[in-house]
Order: structure tokens, then sequence, then C-alpha cells
């Protein structure tokens, strides 16, 4: 898709996705993270936007000094945040602060690979995956090739083909979009 993005440099791009847990799978969570120094970190880096949409870089792991190649820990990148904590902070009330910092307010892996790219990503409703039109394409190919089937891989091959020229032919994508749209408004009121 990205070498496409010179052709629609000046279009606004908007990427429908359903809610499987690929799609939403986070970079991080708060919970992943120690306190201190040496402790537990799942990432080397954390990258997020400020309120001015620039990105902005955290090292989570000392480049030198006497704990190089150690973990930062949750309070030492609280203080580089700038975060006003406590004399004595508990790690929940650490979590707590950080968890309205931008930096901690984690987005999935996908809508931070769209951002790089200005591409908006659109989650689907939660329903039931029958309503999904990728779903209804999957099982009207499904239901094509084991009608056909002979058991021979070089006509599976071959019935795949078909399916997805039937699926266009006899016009079930519109049926499954309406029905998709359908339900987005219904969940909408």
């Amino acid at each position: 898709m990205l070498e496409f993005k010179t052709d629609y440099k000046d279009h606004d791009i908007d990427i429908l996705v359903d809610n499987a847990r690929t799609h939403t799978a986070r970079q991080y969570n708060l919970n992943d993270f120690g306190k201190n120094i040496g402790s537990r970190c799942p990432v080397d880096v954390i990258e997020h936007y400020d309120e001015n949409d620039i990105k902005k870089t955290i090292q989570c792991f000392f480049s030198s000094g006497p704990h190089q190649n150690k973990s930062k820990g949750l309070l030492q990148l609280a203080k580089e945040l700038n975060i006003i904590l406590p004399a004595k902070c508990s790690l929940s009330q650490l979590r707590e602060l950080l968890s309205e910092d931008p930096a901690f307010q984690t987005k999935t892996k996908l809508e931070n690979l769209a951002k790089t790219f200005n591409i908006n990503i659109i989650y689907s409703p939660k329903f039931h995956c029958e309503l999904n039109p990728i779903e209804g394409l999957w099982c009207n190919m499904k239901r094509f090739v084991r009608q056909r089937n002979d058991q021979q891989y070089n006509t599976m091959v071959l019935l795949i083909e078909q399916s997805r020229d039937h699926f266009v032919n006899i016009d079930l994508y519109k049926k499954l979009f309406r029905r998709f749209w359908q339900t987005c408004e219904a969940y909408r009121d």
C-alpha cells in the first residue's frame, strides 16, 4: 500500500479493520514495567506523539554511566517525562500518574504504524463475526470449494480461484456490505 502513497499524497486515507486481536495488540502495557532501575521492561524505546502531534522518543535503557544497559524503570521514566511525584511513591501510584501521560496512553501497533504514514485507522464495532464482510467471503469460498471438491490438490487450487470469480459474479459482496453497514447503523442508534 505504501507504494501508492505518492499517487494519493493529497488524499486522506482511512482503513477499516475489524477488532481481531492481531489488529488491536498494544505495543506495551504500563503493568509490564518495573518501578526501579534494572527491573523488567518490555520495550527498548517508547514512541509517542505530544499534544502538537510531534513524535517523541524515550529510551528505556541507560546508554552510558554506571547503569549502562540496565532498564530505567518507571521512576526514572517519570522523572524524564517531568512528572511531579510524591516523596514516597508506590508502584500503583506511579502507574496511575504515568497512565495520564501521552507516552503511556498506548495505541495499537497498527495505529502507530498508520500514524507514521498519516493514515487513519477505523475499527469496526465488535459484533458477531458473521456480520463481518470478510467472514462472508471466506464462508462463500469454503462452501463453493466444498461442493465441487474431488479431494485433489490441483482441483482445489483451481476451485479457490473460481470461488473468487463466483463471489464477484453473484454480487454477494453487495449483500455483505449492506448487512455490515446496517449493523453499524444499528449499533450507532
